[in-house]
C-alpha cells in the first residue's frame, strides 16, 4: 500500500551575496511514496558547485528532516562527461554540504547525481544562462526625499530607474536585490562601513509582479516586461541615525535566471496561495526532490549624493 501522508522538505537556500549563510525553507507536497533524496543548489559562474542535500520527511514526523545523510556518492559532469567527486563540508553553522573542486562557467550543462545507500539514485541537469550585460542603474538625485521619525531614525528614499538594453525577445527570467552601504561613525574604527539589505516601494503593477524569494532576491514575473517596457522603477527605502550612519552606496545585484531556477522560485512564492495548487510546485530532480538550476550574476554599485 503507497504511504499517502504529505511529506516536508528541507530546503536550504544560501541568502543574497553570502553562499555559506543559509536560511531553512520548509514546502508541503502530498506525496504518495515514502521519503526521497532532496536536492538545492543555486550555482553560478566562477564559483564551485555547492549542494545541500536531504531527505524529504512526513511533517507528523517532529524535528527537522535529516540533512546529513549516510555516507553516499555525489558526482557531478559538464556536458555528459565527468568532472568531479564532490566533497562532503560542513558550513560554519555546523550544515553539511557537498561541493565541486572545479569552477563553473555558463553557457556549460552540469549534471549532479546522487547515490545514497536505501534510496532511488536522484538526478538532474541545468545550465548556467549568458547573463544580461548591458544593464544601468540610474538615481533620480532631483526626486530624493528624507524623512524624520520621533525615534531620530532619518529614512532616505531614493527614487531610482533599472534599465535593460538587452532584454531578449523570450525567457525574460530575471531576479534582483538591493542593499546600501553605510559609513558607521563614533566609536567604531575610522572609515569603517556596513552593508545592509534594503527595501523599496513601487507601483501596484510591480509589486504584483514581483516576488520575495529565500535568497533575498526578489523574483519579476517574466509578464512584466510584455507591455515593451525596459525599465523597472523603484524607490529605495534606507533607514539610519544620522549621528551615527551616512549612507554612501547602493548596490544591486541583478541575475539572468534558467528557466528551471525561475519555475522553482515562482512556484516557492506561490505556495500557500489560496489558488495555489500543491501538485504544481516545480521540481526537476529525477528520482528525488528540489531544485538544480543556474543563473548569472551581475553587480552595480552607485555613489549616494552626500
Amino acid at each position: 500500500m503507497s504511504d499517502m501522508r504529505p511529506y516536508r522538505l528541507l530546503l536550504l537556500l544560501p541568502l543574497l551575496f553570502s553562499a555559506a549563510c543559509l536560511r531553512e525553507e520548509y514546502v508541503d507536497l502530498p506525496i504518495t511514496e515514502g521519503p526521497k533524496v532532496t536536492i538545492t543548489s543555486h550555482f553560478t559562474a566562477d564559483e564551485p558547485l555547492c549542494a545541500y542535500i536531504s531527505l524529504s520527511q512526513p511533517i507528523t514526523a517532529g524535528g527537522n528532516p535529516q540533512s546529513a545523510l549516510p555516507a553516499g556518492d555525489v558526482t557531478l559532469a559538464a556536458d555528459g562527461l565527468f568532472l568531479n567527486r564532490l566533497s562532503l563540508e560542513q558550513g560554519p553553522d555546523g550544515r553539511f554540504f557537498w561541493k565541486s573542486r572545479a569552477l563553473l562557467r555558463p553557457g556549460v550543462r552540469y549534471s549532479i547525481t546522487a547515490r545514497f545507500p536505501g534510496y532511488e539514485t536522484a538526478q538532474a541537469s541545468d545550465t548556467i544562462p549568458h547573463g544580461i550585460s548591458a544593464v544601468y542603474l540610474k538615481i533620480k538625485k532631483d526626486s530624493i526625499r528624507t524623512l524624520e521619525d520621533t525615534s531620530g531614525l532619518r529614512i532616505l528614499r531614493v527614487p531610482v530607474s533599472i534599465s535593460v538594453e538587452d532584454l531578449p525577445n523570450q525567457r525574460r527570467y530575471f531576479a534582483f536585490g538591493l542593499q546600501h552601504e553605510l559609513r558607521k561613525s563614533g566609536p567604531t574604527p575610522p572609515n569603517s562601513s556596513e552593508i545592509r539589505t534594503s527595501g523599496f516601494l513601487a507601483n501596484g503593477r510591480t509589486l504584483a509582479l514581483t516576488y520575495g524569494t529565500p535568497e533575498g532576491v526578489f523574483l519579476l514575473n517574466e509578464n512584466y516586461w510584455n507591455d515593451g517596457r525596459k525599465t523597472l522603477d523603484l524607490e529605495v527605502v534606507i533607514p539610519y541615525r544620522p549621528n551615527e550612519e551616512e549612507p554612501m552606496r547602493l548596490l544591486l545585484e541583478w541575475r539572468t535566471l534558467s528557466e528551471a531556477y525561475y519555475r522553482y522560485h515562482l512556484s516557492l512564492a506561490t505556495q500557500g496561495s489560496p489558488l495555489s495548487d500543491p501538485d504544481a510546485f516545480f521540481n526537476n530532480i529525477q528520482g528525488g526532490y528540489g531544485n538544480f538550476s543556474g543563473f548569472a550574476r551581475l553587480r552595480l554599485a552607485v555613489a549616494l549624493p552626500q
